[in-house]
């Protein structure tokens, strides 16, 4: 579909110093206005309407051609020129110098332009747009223009704009010297078959006004030269009227005749449809092109907007590229913009490919060891050797590894947690805290709830500890609970539930957590769950490209801006910001799969633990 425009125009007196003029032709309309003291103003503008016409024979693909063109055609002399190109209902406008854009949609006038610059936008069913060079911006305002429509049609408008203009008591002796405006109103739309149509008979919509123009002798004309078409059942009955002996012989030729009408039938409909396969990628094409300029623009304004315009133009040439022949002129021209759009939604969606380097190997500190679970404090990193049992930490800026606690009272240990001087390891009957300062340990600081308490007072699977503000939190998922243990002068208090008792949410699937005063957990279909006092709170990640795999594991603290996902399925790190919004990627191609990751924003570090050892990646 195209824009089906009904125009007014107005065009003030030219002098040798002064001339304007109005463009309309069937792929732009515009505005030029010059201004030469030499006095050759007429030459130059015809030149520059001249340049236009040549560049504008097939409409523009995209804003930024329509920019070229116009830039192109830009002269010294001329001190307005403006460009608006209807792509579909999409339309590119460009200003060069001065003047002014203004859009009129129900009751409202909105001005879109008054300085030079490039737009585009879609407009709608009975949208006037009022475009104006410099002459006729200095003269009338805002507010005067708005006076002109009174529910009047675009030339209507225009005769109001020729009065206004030289009744205006500023004008130079009531007349505007090279002043010019054009106002498109869009009437409808126009089916993109019906103009294929016209063009495969030979005609345009011009040509057909100038045959009316000719009257009924012109089109009798037209009649007697095109071929004549009979039905097979008038075939038919003229054979039978033959003599017996012409009508054996032309048996033959009555089945080829039968036989190239049904092809004739066939290559029309398949003629037809092609003309509406073909509408339909120009259709997709301009839609898409319009959010691939969208979306170029905005990179640097607004990045978030940018992935969305850019993400839909894939998605709307994504089927177009599976489906059509790469050979054609229209898959060829579908594979290069899908090429274009990927190449900026890389740029954009800030995808940072780059393979996980050795961090630090744990069995340089105990032969065999292998890391089985982490913890971490700002600069130190507590690990554990679940075969040994070792607890061992590691100062991360400087990667100086030593052996804090281990033995037979660490057998059955699943996990650990750093806070302040102390790393808590969970064992099978609780809680040990081990001391930083003196390596020495202090058994079971929590004690597992005894079974003969019932109930939901036991442990389930503990998957998660995090100590945060002194407190210990358990990620209970065979219970489905946050147990909470709140830090005391004497140890810990007894256990309570951190989620309000009207909150049964089923943490059966999750991986485990982190806390920066909120509750984060990773699961195992997914999706990541927030909960904030006890409470979950609504969180849907936008904008990730692809979309993240089944096993998520999350990172975050309280000193961190943005929240860190582990997409083991699609070997990535994704960063959202805190409400969801994706930022930025980092993906790799090896075969590891990390299981745990801790980040450092102040360290610009991104740890991963997999096969036992640690990667890193450097955050940007």
């Amino acid at each position: 579909m195209r824009i089906k425009a009904l125009l007014g125009s107005v065009v003030g007196i030219a002098d040798s110093v002064h001339w304007g003029q109005v463009l309309s032709s069937p792929t732009a309309y515009g505005v030029v206005e010059v201004e030469d003291s030499d006095g050759h103003a007429r030459a130059w503008g015809l030149k520059v309407l001249a340049n236009l016409s040549d560049q504008l024979v097939d409409p523009p693909k995209s804003l930024k051609v329509t920019r070229e063109i116009a830039m192109k055609s830009m002269e010294e002399r001329v001190t307005s020129l403006i460009l608006l190109v209807p792509v579909g209902m999409v339309v590119y406008v460009v200003m060069l110098g001065e003047g002014r854009v203004s859009l009129k949609r129900g009751s409202t006038l909105s001005v879109l332009m008054e300085k030079p610059g490039a737009i585009s936008g879609q407009v709608q069913e009975g949208d006037m747009m009022v475009v104006m060079t410099k002459s006729v911006s200095q003269l009338l305002t805002h507010d005067e223009t708005s006076t002109l429509f009174d529910h009047s049609d675009a030339p209507a408008v225009a005769e109001k704009m020729t009065i206004a203009l030289h009744s205006h008591p500023e004008a130079p002796e009531g007349s505007v010297a090279g002043s010019a405006a054009i106002i498109i109103q869009v009437k409808g739309l126009i089916p993109i078959e019906e103009e294929r149509t016209a063009m495969l008979n030979g005609k345009s919509p011009a040509v057909d006004v100038s045959l009316k123009s000719r009257g009924k002798r012109a089109w009798q004309t037209i009649r007697r030269i095109r071929p004549r078409h009979f039905h097979p059942r008038d075939i038919k009955r003229r054979l039978n009227n033959l003599p017996d002996a012409w009508r054996r012989p032309m048996m033959p030729i009555t089945i080829i005749l039968i036989i190239l009408f049904l092809l004739s039938v066939l290559l029309g409909i398949r003629r037809q449809m092609g003309q509406k396969v073909e509408a339909r990628v120009a259709q997709v094409l301009a839609q898409a092109q319009y959010a691939f300029d969208e979306g170029v623009a905005l990179l640097e304004l607004n990045p978030v907007k940018a992935r969305e315009r850019l993400a839909q133009a894939k998605t709307d040439l994504f089927p177009l590229r599976e489906s059509l022949a790469p050979s054609s002129l229209e898959g060829k021209a579908v594979a290069k913009l899908y090429k274009d759009v990927v190449d900026q939604l890389t740029v954009a969606m800030q995808v940072n490919r780059a393979e996980p380097l050795l961090f630090y190997d744990i069995s340089l500190l105990k032969p065999s060891a292998a890391i089985s679970s982490l913890g971490s404090d700002g600069q130190t990193l507590g690990t554990l050797d679940v075969r040994g049992p070792t607890v061992a930490t590691i100062t991360i800026p400087a990667k100086n590894g030593k052996i804090v606690a281990g033995g037979s009272s660490f057998v059955g240990a699943k996990l650990l947690t750093v806070r302040g001087d102390n790393v808590y390891v969970l064992v099978d009957d609780g809680i040990h805290a081990v001391s930083l300062r003196d390596g020495k340990t202090t058994p079971l600081i929590i004690k597992k709830p005894s079974p003969m308490a019932g109930g939901d007072t036991q442990w389930g699977s503990i998957v998660g500890m995090v100590s945060y503000g002194g407190n210990i939190y358990l990620l209970d998922v065979g219970k489905s609970r946050v147990w909470k243990y709140v830090a005391t002068e004497r140890g810990f208090s007894g256990m309570s539930e951190y989620l309000n008792p009207d909150t049964l949410p089923d943490l059966s699937q999750g991986t485990g957590m982190a806390v920066d005063g909120g509750i984060w957990v990773g699961t195992r279909f997914g999706g990541i769950l927030r909960f904030n006092q006890g409470r979950q709170e609504t969180f849907t990640p936008r904008g990730i490209e692809p979309g993240l795999g089944k096993t998520i594991v999350v990172a975050t603290t309280e000193e961190d801006k943005h929240l860190y996902v582990l997409d083991s399925d699609n070997k990535r790190v994704v960063v959202l910001d805190k409400d969801g919004v994706y930022l930025a990627q980092y993906v790799w191609t090896g075969t590891s799969i990390p299981t745990e990751l801790m980040v450092s924003e102040r360290l610009k570090l991104i740890l991963l633990l997999a096969d036992g050892k640690l990667y890193s990646l450097q955050l940007k």
